[in-house]
């Protein structure tokens, strides 16, 4: 296929053969996807402003990275137990009664039922939680499969 183009470096008429698939390829890196619609005379794709936008936003951004050094930290995640003790300041799987520590089997939901079950995922996999650790266990009569 031959087709030709107006090179702006060179501000000279190109011609060009290649390929069907080749032009097709070129040519479809220009339509945008559904939904948006290309600005070319004004804004940041005016092509007869796009070194000043690139040199505007390359300043903007260095400015912007001197400032916000610093400003930020990553802050560890946070269990569930760990975020409910920091906002009410009581312990969600501590007895109020007698101040032992309670064991998560089931979480309800009053929207959505069971959300999270132990039990079951004894039954599946043979893994429980144990101060903190996974720890393998010889279950006997539970999720034992014939």
């Amino acid at each position: 296929m031959r087709y030709w183009y107006n090179d702006h470096k060179t501000k000279q008429r190109q011609e060009e053969e290649v390929s069907a698939l080749t032009f097709i390829g070129r040519m479809v890196q220009h339509i945008l996807p559904k939904g948006f619609h290309r600005i070319r005379y004004y804004g940041l794709h005016a092509t007869c402003e796009a070194k000043k936008v690139k040199g505007v936003l390359t300043a903007l951004m260095v400015a912007l990275g001197r400032l916000i050094k610093g400003t930020y930290r990553i802050v560890v995640q946070k269990t569930y137990r760990d975020r409910v003790l920091a906002s009410t300041g009581h312990d969600p799987l501590r007895c109020t009664r007698c101040g032992g520590e309670m064991l998560l089997w089931q979480v309800w939901h009053p929207r959505y039922g069971v959300v999270y079950d132990e039990l079951q995922a004894l039954k599946g996999g043979g893994m429980v939680r144990a101060e903190g650790a996974l720890q393998e266990l010889e279950l006997t009569g539970i999720g034992q499969r014939p």
